[in-house]
């Protein structure tokens, strides 16, 4: 993993830490620059009812979205705290029998406020969902 220094490594290493993240089983695999990776690796626990062919439930890949938003906040040099204020998710395809693999990227800062923007794609590349999360930051 990249990073822009020690203390922002880790603070993304005690979030990736974190239990909840630890149960989706996320991992951060690159985050530098206001830009973060994160994987949802398939597992049967992700998923809707119904058996390994359903899809992965909605409430797993918007903590995907908030978990790379959150990682691409801190992988900017400046940021010393951070809050989710608001997050929108817009499901496009289905996830299915797939890693999920979020890229987030800060697209707009401000003294108080950063917008990151979210793709969520599967294996094969095709987008499952966006999202666009709005950090507080300090």
């Amino acid at each position: 993993m990249t990073m822009v220094d020690d203390e922002h490594r880790q603070a993304l290493t005690i979030m990736m830490d974190g239990p909840f993240v630890a149960t989706l089983g996320l991992r951060l695999e690159s985050a530098s620059d206001g830009v973060a990776r994160v994987r949802l690796p398939f597992d049967l626990s992700i998923l809707n009812a119904g058996g390994p062919q359903v899809p992965i439930h909605g409430g797993a890949i918007a903590a995907l979205i908030d978990t790379a938003a959150c990682a691409a906040v801190w992988a900017m040099p400046e940021t010393r705290n951070s809050a989710t204020v608001s997050l929108t998710v817009n499901y496009t395809g289905p996830g299915v029998a797939s890693d999920l693999i979020a890229e987030a990227k800060v697209r707009r800062k401000g003294r108080r406020l950063a917008s990151v923007s979210v793709e969520v794609r599967d294996n094969a590349g095709a987008l499952i969902a966006d999202g666009l999360v709005t950090y507080k930051i300090a």
